[in-house]
Formats: C-alpha cells, structure tokens, sequence
C-alpha cells in the first residue's frame, strides 16, 4: 500500500513537471518495475482487493511512462481478478486490449496466455464450443514454440470443458497428456491440479474408490504448494464422495473446512460448489429444510454470477426437495429452470460445435506439417539441380582443356559422357516413378487416417445421441411421476362412489387425458378431460386443466356444470393468451363434467365435445355434450353451455371417456367405434365394475392385435347407490 501512496504523489509531480529529464525517467522507471511487481505479489497472494486498488492507478502512471508492456502486465492482472470474481464483460474488455497488442507485436507466447485467459471466461459462461475454439488457439500457438508450461495448462483446460459437457474419456486423456508435462517439467502446483482433475473424472464416471486415491495424491502438493483453491475443492469433492457413500461423519467437518478456505479466495463458484455439498449433505440426515436453504443460497451466486451447470444442480435438486414436500408448484417450476439450463449447457449443437473446434485444429496442424514437408522437399531438389549444374560445368571444363591436349581422347569421353547421360536419364526417370509411387501411398495413407478419424467422430456422435435421448426419456418419466402424483387416489373413488373402474393408458410416457374427482358436503364431482395433442403438449394441457378445475370448483365453489365449463374456457383461453391478436395457439380441452346432488339424489352433466353414457333400470342413454371445446378458437355467437339433470335411481352407473378408446385402430385400420364401444358398456353394465374393466382392456388388446396405440385412452366408470 506504501507503493499506492507514493504512487499518488509520483503522479502529481509528474503532472506538474513538463521537462521529462533522462534522470526522472530512469528514476520513474524503476519505481514502476517495482510496483509492477508488488501487483503480481498481492495477485499471487490472492488479495485481490488491494491489488485493484494499485492496478487502476498503476495502469494511468505506466501510460504517462510510455511503459506499454508493465500496462499490458497491469491489464492481464485486472482482468484475471475480473474473472475470477465473475464480471465476465469487464474481464473480456481487458483481455481484448491484451490480445490485440499480442497479436500487433508478434508476441506468440503472450497471445497463446491471453486466448488461454478468454477460452476460461467462456468455459464460465458455459460457451464449451467458443471455449475449445480459443484453447485451440492457444495451444497451437504454444506449440510453435514447444512452451511446455503452456501446453500443459491448455491441455488441462480443455479436459475441464469436456468433463463439464461429460464426455468422460476425452476429459481423461487430456488431463493424462498434461500431467505427463508436469512430472516432466516436476512442477508440485501442477502435478496437484492435475491429480485433482483426474480424481474429479473418475468421480463423476463412479469410481469412487479411485477418485478418493487422486484427491488425496492432490491434497499432498497442494499443502505443499500452499495453494488455497485447491485444498478447498478437495474437501469439498471428499465430502461429496462420503455423502455418495452414505457415510456423513466427517462431512461436516470437511464442507466447514473447504467453505472457510474459499471465503478466503473469495471464490462465487467456489463458494456455490461447496453449498451444494451443505445441501446434498442435509438432504441426506432428513433435515429438509437446511437442505432447500443451502440449495437456494448456492443458486442465487450461480443466478449472480452466470454459472450455468451450479444453476442447473441448484434446480434439480430443489425440485426433489419441494415435490417431496407436496410442493407441486414450486417442484414443478424448479423442474422447468433444471431442463432448461440443463438443455442450455449439453444441447446437441454445443456437444457439434465442440467436436468441430477440436476437428478444425486437428486440420490445421496437418495442413502445417504438410506445408514444412512440401518445404523441404523444394529446398531438396533446388540442392539436387544447383549439384547438377555444378558437375556439368565442371565437366564443360574439363572437356574444353582436355580438347587442346589430347584430341584422341576426346572421341572416348564423349562416349562416355552419352552414355552417362543416359543413365542418368534411367535414372531419372526411376526416381521420377520413386516419387509418384510415394505419393501416391502417402494419399492412401492419408484416406485411410481420414475414414478412421470419421468413424472415431461417427462413434462419438452416435454415443452423444444415445446420452441425449436416454436423459430426455428420464426427463419425461420424471414428469410422468409429477403427473401421476396429481391423479386422484383409489381411496378417494371408494370414498365417494359404490363402485368404480378407471382405464388411463398414455399413448405415450405421459398423457394428454386426465380424470378428476372431488367432493364436498353436499356435492360430489367427477370429470374425464381429454387434451389437445398427446405426449408432453398434451401432459402440459391436462396439468394446466387439472389445476383450472381445482380452482373453479375447490376454490370459487362453482358446482353448476354449465358454469365449470364456462369458467373453464374463460380461464384456459386466458392462460394461454388466446383471446390476444394474433395468438396462433388454439389447443383446447374436451370434457364431461358431472355433479351429483346427494341431497336433492340428483345428477347433473354438461359436455364439452364429450358425451356421457349413463345407465337406469336396465335402460343405456347416450347424453351429448355441447359441439364446442373450452379453450381455443370460439366464434362470437358460440352457445352457451347446457345441463342435463337425471334423478339419482339405485343403481344408477355412468360412463365418462375420452374418444381414444373408440378411435383406436386395428392393424388392418379398422376403427373400433362408439357402437361398439356403448354396446360393449351395455352387454357389461351389471357386472362389478373391475370386471367391466377387465373386459374393456382385454378387447381392445384384442382389437389391436400389434398395431400401435394412436392416441391416448381415458375410461371411467362410476356405479352411484
């Protein structure tokens, strides 16, 4: 700090002093070496707050200077801290200048650092394609000049961008290749990082046991290196791996250890890395709420900071946690952020583009190499031909001396010399055929390195489509386990109803076909809705309505079912943003509604583009609904909708359905039919209502017959006392 203040008044003096002397500026000079380096001191001692203070100043002072390489230092140091404290512009703004000087000076080594520096600031942002683009670079500029060091970091970071888009393998091979450069180069802080990172892969791979080998390895340079970031994420991954394990007795220890040494670094990733862990943790001894609190503080400096995959963690495991607690609301909201970050960080044109950056400097390398042999081949025939030419005017010479001399000889040499030329001409023309051969291998060679490194891609991509489509179907079981959990439980039919049956069969893993049921004192309800579309669309719609309905009924206390669609329709087209100019979304929900007056033994029903099917004293009734949907397009003279009333007779059973089960078709496309299937309710009526069920199932297999489902099934029957 002492430098800072003299720093002040070196600048004041400076200004007031207009002749700049040789003495003054050999004196000022050394001031600002020294000052120099004091900012990489407290940069390397990690207080980065003071550093900040003397590199905004320093910067103005070595501009006044002319001194453009200890401002280029000053500006690589502020932007590193940038980084690090996650201002990403201000960090890219920084590093632009640097680059741009690099690149003007011819500087290789300084522009490979300063790409490295830029590739990591996207790593954070969770740009892997634009990462490995700048690591590339970087790395093929270090190894122009074959800077060990170099190469080695550049290696290391670009294992860390394959291990967060988990491509394992490709992870361990280029922190392998990096640590080989370390124990050559036997640098203690790179063999630590390097150990690190390996046992972090064989974490996320499962292999725990060897993962807990490297950390260890890791902890004994890292102590040794006293290098604080280090010992923090190593506590931090060993208590991960005893919470994975089950075993919690040191967790705590281990996670307070690591939380302090980054409260030091003053880490935001650090720090949310290690909240995570405080919540797996809690998670794991069944205190719930310390659990949801650490998950929350982790994703507020990963919100603050733009760290996408700590987001992504944050999300997944605050929706486990809320949905377990019946929370469906904020489970299911927390669910939504986890896909959509998580699609954000592994969708299938990063996982592209990251294969293509890495192909890209693979080329450029060949085409290198190809460039150096073409070279040397030239340089080689220039030395062939100047040989040549020398020989030939050396025997001209000769031959011309020789003339005046010995003029019978002459008749002999020149023999000779047709005769060389024609073995040379021979001879030519076998190297000539040499040469064409070789090249000619070596483009079969070449083809052939080209077909195995496309099969290595081809492989690759094929695994990549593999992860993809097995993480969406886990996606979509999840939400079928959030969509099931809404569906009205079997005690809950028994509670209310004689007897009941209940078919829902998705076309897919989750349905656009939902049944509902609820009761208060004086009414029971119970309604089939079937959705626009099926699959997710449709899962989406049927949770929309379900929650719709809950509202109207539970909460407003409307039990009319004219007045439930109508208020359905209102609120659906309002969700949806329907009613607004030019909303093309016209999804809608058909249903058939009913309420059921236990004191007046009345029923009432009211459809929307469903029917009901109710059965009294051995005679079947086929009640229409209203020909429109709710939700979707309406024309402006559209009908109200009707009630329908039947008095409640002993037994009396109705019939509620969505058009899947008639619509169905069999292998040879033959429609299965609401005939068929009102006669088929009708031929069954007396029985219990299981085995009606068992019955409807049976036929439509039958039906069917190996065809697919083309659309989702929805049947419920209700038997009223």
């Amino acid at each position: 700090m002492s430098l800072l203040i003299i720093l002040l008044i070196s600048g004041s003096t400076y200004s007031q002093n207009t002749q700049y002397d040789r003495l003054t500026f050999q004196r000022d000079s050394l001031f600002a070496s020294q000052l120099s380096n004091q900012i990489d001191s407290l940069f390397y001692a990690g207080q980065y707050d003071s550093c900040m203070l003397i590199i905004d100043k320093a910067i103005i002072f070595f501009d006044k200077l002319g001194l453009t390489r200890y401002k280029i230092d000053a500006l690589t140091r502020r932007g590193s801290i940038y980084r690090i404290n996650g201002k990403f512009s201000n960090a890219m703004a920084d590093f632009g200048d640097v680059l741009e000087y690099y690149q003007r000076t011819g500087n290789t080594k300084g522009e490979a650092s300063t790409l490295n520096h830029i590739g990591a600031i996207y790593r954070l942002r969770g740009d892997y394609p634009t990462a490995l683009d700048y690591y590339f670079k970087a790395l093929a500029n270090y190894q122009k000049i074959n800077y060990l060091p170099g190469i080695s970091s550049v290696l290391n970071n670009i294992g860390v961008v394959h291990l967060y888009q988990k491509i394992y393998d490709k992870a361990l091979e280029y922190y392998n290749k990096s640590l080989s450069i370390e124990e050559t180069l036997k640098s203690d802080e790179g063999i630590g990082t390097s150990y690190l990172n390996i046992g972090e892969v064989y974490r996320k791979k499962g292999d725990l046991q060897k993962a807990v080998d490297y950390y260890l390895r890791a902890l004994v340079y890292a102590n040794r290196t006293n290098d604080l970031d280090g010992i923090g994420t190593i506590y931090n991954e060993l208590a991960g791996i005893n919470i994975e394990n089950g075993s919690t007795d040191d967790v705590l220890k281990y996670l307070k250890l690591a939380y302090n040494t980054f409260l030091s670094t003053n880490s935001p990733q650090r720090l949310a890395e290690c909240l995570i862990n405080f919540g797996k943790y809690y998670q794991a001894i069944g205190n719930i709420n310390q659990a949801i609190k650490h998950y929350s503080q982790a994703l507020e400096l990963a919100d603050k900071n733009k760290l996408l995959e700590i987001q992504s963690n944050a999300h997944c495991q605050l929706s486990t946690l809320f949905d377990k607690q019946g929370n469906t609301v904020l489970a299911y909201s927390h669910f939504k952020k986890y896909i959509e970050t998580r699609d954000s960080l592994f969708n299938e044109d990063n996982t592209r583009k990251s294969i293509q950056a890495e192909f890209f400097y693979k080329f450029e390398r060949q085409q290198e190499e190809h460039r150096i042999a073409e070279a040397k081949k030239e340089a080689e025939y220039a030395e062939r031909l100047r040989r040549e030419k020398v020989v030939k005017i050396s025997l001209i010479t000769i031959i011309s001396l020789g003339t005046i001399l010995i003029g019978f000889i002459l008749f002999y040499l020149n023999k000779i010399k047709l005769k060389n030329e024609e073995l040379k001409f021979h001879q030519k023309e076998i190297l000539e055929k040499n040469e064409e051969l070789q090249q000619q291998q070596e483009e079969i060679l070449a083809q052939r390195d080209e077909i195995e490194r496309k099969n290595v891609i081809l492989e690759q991509s094929q695994q990549i489509i593999a992860d993809k489509n097995e993480r969406m179907i886990s996606s979509i079981e999840y939400a079928r386990t959030i969509q099931n959990a809404l569906l009205p439980k079997p005690e809950k039919f028994s509670e209310l109803f004689s007897d009941y049956f209940v078919i829902y069969q998705p076309k897919d893993i989750v349905s656009g076909d939902f049944y509902w049921i609820s009761s208060d004192e004086r009414y029971s309800y119970a309604a089939v809705m079937d959705c626009t579309g099926h699959g997710v669309p449709g899962a989406f719609m049927s949770m929309i309505g379900n929650t719709l309905l809950n509202m109207i009924v539970i909460e407003w206390g409307v039990n009319q079912p004219s007045k439930v669609l109508e208020a359905l329709n209102e609120q659906l087209r309002e969700a949806l943003k329907q009613k607004e100019v030019g909303n093309i979304v016209l999804a809608g929900i058909d249903i058939a509604f009913v309420t059921i007056d236990k004191h007046e033994r009345k029923i009432y029903f009211s459809g929307a583009a469903r029917p009901m099917l109710i059965i009294q004293n051995g005679e079947m009734q086929l009640v229409k609904g209203s020909i429109r949907s709710t939700g979707g397009f309406q024309p402006a003279n559209t009908k109200p909708f009707e009630d329908v009333c039947f008095d409640l007779l002993s037994p009396t059973n109705i019939y509620l359905f969505s058009d899947g089960y008639s619509d169905q078709f069999s292998i040879d496309k033959k429609k299965f039919g609401l005939q068929r299937f009102t006669e088929l309710i009708y031929q069954s009526h007396s029985k219990p209502m299981a085995a009606q069920r068992d019955l409807l199932i049976q036929m439509m297999e039958n039906h069917l017959h190996g065809a697919d489902q083309l659309d989702d099934i929805c049947v419920m029957g209700l038997r009223l006392a």
